[in-house]
């Protein structure tokens, strides 16, 4: 079900696709753009663009996991020491 939701996101303007995550530690609210989504290891991952005022780009790329949990849809920070092997990942798969 997740996995259908966010691909018709993809779908809609940048807009439709804003998403705001709220850090549990400060309460601080992010806004992001879905950007994209993909697979590993049999598990989901979704790509989202956060805006940042730097004068080389406009966003930030943030990795995260989708999982279903009692048919909600939550995203949940990926381990740091797998962090680097998803990242790449995704690289690879950008590249083709």
């Amino acid at each position: 079900m997740a996995d259908e939701l966010l691909n018709n996101m993809l779908d809609m303007d940048d807009e439709d696709r804003k998403i705001v995550l709220e850090d549990e530690e400060t309460g601080e609210s992010i806004e992001c753009i879905l950007d994209d989504t993909f697979q590993f290891n049999g598990k989901d991952y979704v790509v989202l663009l956060r805006p940042v005022d730097e004068p080389d780009y406009d966003y930030e790329a943030i990795i995260m996991e989708s999982i279903d949990k009692d048919g909600e849809f939550m995203l949940q920070t990926i381990p740091e020491e797998q962090e680097e092997i998803i990242c790449d990942y995704y690289d690879k798969l950008c590249e083709e």
